[in-house]
């Protein structure tokens, strides 16, 4: 299991490390505001197409890459929680594993990551298209 927490966790830091460092290009595409004639929009638009591509996108899909890989060990980690607190109560937090525990942390910020930059992508997107 310390393996697993061990991957997923350094996975997660490549891509929190990529969002960190191409969110202000990404944030900064956001504000751009459309051009009331699709002409004067050419340059912003090059500049929202080339930060879909080459940053929002590709973060989006590692996050997603790290939740996937990773969701069915979380899955099974807490079904087995669950099922020993319907069987044993709270008598069941007696075999409480904070590493198991961790790793099931690292895999909700994975989907939280993956939600977050897919929203990003998604305006991005209506953005580029609003300034057709």
């Amino acid at each position: 299991m310390s393996d697993l927490l061990a991957a997923a966790s350094l996975l997660m830091a490549i891509a929190a490390i990529l969002f960190s460092l191409w969110y202000s290009e990404i944030a900064t595409a956001l504000k751009i505001e459309p051009k009331q004639y699709s002409e004067d929009d050419a340059s912003a638009r090059r500049i929202v197409t080339a930060v879909l591509h080459s940053k929002a996108i590709p973060v989006a899909i590692m996050a997603l890459a790290v939740a996937l890989i990773f969701l069915p060990d979380a899955i099974t980690l807490v079904m087995e929680s669950y099922i020993g607190y319907v069987q044993h109560g709270f008598a069941a937090f007696e075999k409480y594993d904070a590493v198991r525990t961790a790793y099931c942390f690292v895999n909700v910020l994975s989907w939280v990551l993956t939600v977050y930059m897919c929203t990003l992508v998604v305006q991005l997107f209506y953005l580029r298209r609003r300034m057709r």
